[in-house]
């Protein structure tokens, strides 16, 4: 059985590699894509506009207009994730979100939704970069607060956030490694800060060209320091991942807010 897929932000970056993957899969239907109301995409079939080959369905802006789907992919706004949220939970379908820069209120309302239909949302789904957030919980946990943290992105210049969501996800990762959920945090330094501050855990973003993402923790200790980094060469790793959440998703079939770590099974206390 074919799992039936649409594509939020189908145009842009990540929308074109997700729909490009999933036009080439054996075991998934490409029904749809969505981009904002008075996009010069709106209206194009997914095949002329995409160039995709025998490629069904229509690009539209109005998600009700879509046939029916399986699966949500939405990497695109918080404005316009949260407003297909509610057609996905009034449907009963499932969503794989990908957009970062939820606020606590925001984050609320997919936690709620969440209790009905199937969400899996990563800050990044590239499965090394999950993996990359295992190996900083455990190397925290080792090295407790007495060391150094700083962590960096680099990201294109068109990127809207700073820092990324995935920097936020490796800030969580040290604390939870540390066991302190409210330990300081700084955006990077100017002027006379002083000495550092015990605990405290630096985030820094770089935007330029067309770096796709590299992230990098440091443990600074004395004598000594750890760098874990992952750099990533092409957004078909996070479509991969994506794509994998989707059918995990889809083959459980549970209502819940899940995560690349549960689709991975790294987190023993979530996995079944």
């Amino acid at each position: 059985m074919l799992i039936k897929v649409a594509i939020s932000g189908i145009a842009g970056r990540m929308g074109r590699t997700l729909a490009e993957m999933v036009h080439a899969a054996d075991d998934l239907d490409l029904v749809g894509g969505l981009e904002r109301a008075g996009s010069a995409w709106v209206g194009q079939s997914i095949e002329t506009g995409l160039s995709l080959p025998s490629a069904k369905g229509v690009i539209s802006a109005d998600i009700a207009t879509l046939p029916a789907f399986d699966v949500l992919l939405d990497f695109t706004t918080t404005q316009s994730t949260l407003a297909n949220l509610e057609t996905c939970l009034n449907r009963g379908t499932m969503m794989v979100i990908g957009t970062t820069g939820f606020n606590v209120d925001e984050t609320m309302k997919i936690e709620q939704a969440s209790t009905q239909i199937t969400i899996v949302h990563a800050q990044n789904y590239s499965i090394g970069l999950t993996l990359l957030l295992d190996l900083v919980q455990q190397t925290s946990s080792k090295v407790g607060p007495e060391a150094d943290v700083e962590i960096l992105e680099w990201h294109h210049n068109q990127k809207v956030d700073a820092p990324s969501g995935t920097a936020y996800a490796l800030l969580e990762a040290v604390k939870a490694g540390r066991q302190d959920a409210s330990g300081p945090s700084v955006h990077g330094r100017e002027g006379l800060v002083g000495a550092r501050p015990a605990g405290e855990i630096g985030l820094h973003a770089i935007r330029g060209g067309d770096i796709i993402g590299e992230h990098q923790v440091l443990f600074a200790m004395n004598g000594e320091r750890i760098e874990l980094t992952h750099r990533a060469a092409s957004r078909s790793n996070f479509a991969e991942g994506a794509l994998k959440a989707a059918r995990w998703g889809i083959a459980g079939g549970a209502a819940g807010l899940f995560d690349m770590r549960d689709v991975l099974g790294l987190d023993p206390a979530r996995s079944d």
